[in-house]
């Protein structure tokens, strides 16, 4: 009979990095809310919000950066912070923390810079452009690196259904990409499918020179280290040959002291018993006179 064991994990580690953005993105979502209570403009997705109307034409150069930490809604946020909690902290442990939050924030900056071509080509064709606000850019980056590191690893599409992820990404990626080439026919739909695929080609470029850094750092001790060895094979091969060698002068020249007598060696004969005495016992600090 064969028996499968199916372990099922919800979630990951909640790693230093990884908490850090949870408490950023969700203490930045309350904020919003407060300033909607109080303002009838939405004066922080006007500011903070990444428009064509606001990064290109009034020169808001943070925006590529600062809408990535606001959201729409509840459901927004929390789909988003899901995706970040459950993919992210084993990203983050293969990294480590520093290059982790530089890989989430180019990311997501890099999705923004896809956003803001996109934005200026509807505007130039359509002539209006919308305010893109979600760190969703960021979290397809964050699946497009867990795909690329455990590729086989199942998840649970709609909680229900097993995947591998590297199949889920390859249905996501068709996805946006479609979905971009109707956002650029003038058919919206209120989704960044730009900002998706962009995360999903950032990321992808980040983590390929990520993986191949730390490659190449594996790679150098490694030669290394097959150098030293093969230099060790190599002087053991010599010190076994030079002791072959010296036992055989040690016979030829003792059977000849045993027929003649020690004053029967040459200067050379005798030089030569000196290298074989040292040759084959090693270490020793007699000398032959």
């Amino acid at each position: 009979m064969y028996q499968r064991n199916v372990s099922i994990k919800i979630g990951g580690p909640i790693t230093p990095g990884v908490k850090k953005l949870l408490i950023l993105n969700a203490s930045v979502f309350l904020i919003q809310q407060v300033v909607r209570l109080v303002s009838e403009t939405p004066v922080a997705e006007l500011f903070f919000g990444l428009s064509h109307e606001g990064f290109i034409l009034n020169f808001m150069l943070w925006q590529p950066f600062t809408y990535m930490f606001l959201h729409e809604g509840w459901m927004h946020i929390i789909f988003n912070l899901l995706g970040l909690w459950m993919f992210a902290g084993e990203i983050e442990n293969y990294l480590g923390e520093a290059r982790f939050l530089r890989y989430y924030i180019f990311s997501g900056i890099g999705a923004g810079f896809f956003i803001a071509l996109m934005n200026s080509y509807v505007f130039s064709k359509y002539g209006y452009s919308g305010i893109t606000i979600g760190a969703s850019g960021a979290i397809y980056a964050i699946l497009i690196a867990y795909a690329m590191l455990w590729p086989d690893r199942e998840v649970l599409l709609y909680f229900v259904l097993p995947v591998k992820i590297k199949y889920l990404l390859l249905v996501f990626g068709l996805i946006e990409f479609f979905g971009t080439l109707s956002t650029a026919s003038g058919r919206g739909g209120g989704i960044s499918h730009i900002g998706h695929l962009g995360g999903l080609i950032i990321g992808f470029l980040l983590m390929k020179r990520y993986t191949s850094e730390s490659l190449k750092k594996t790679a150098k001790p490694l030669i290394f280290e097959n150098w030293k060895k093969k230099k060790r094979l190599k002087d053991k091969r010599k010190e076994i040959d030079n002791r072959i060698e010296a036992k055989r002068i040690i016979d030829e020249l003792l059977a000849k002291i045993a027929r003649s007598g020690m004053s029967s060696l040459s200067a050379e004969e005798k030089n030569r018993l000196e290298w074989a005495r040292r040759h084959y016992y090693p270490g020793g600090n007699d000398t032959v006179h």
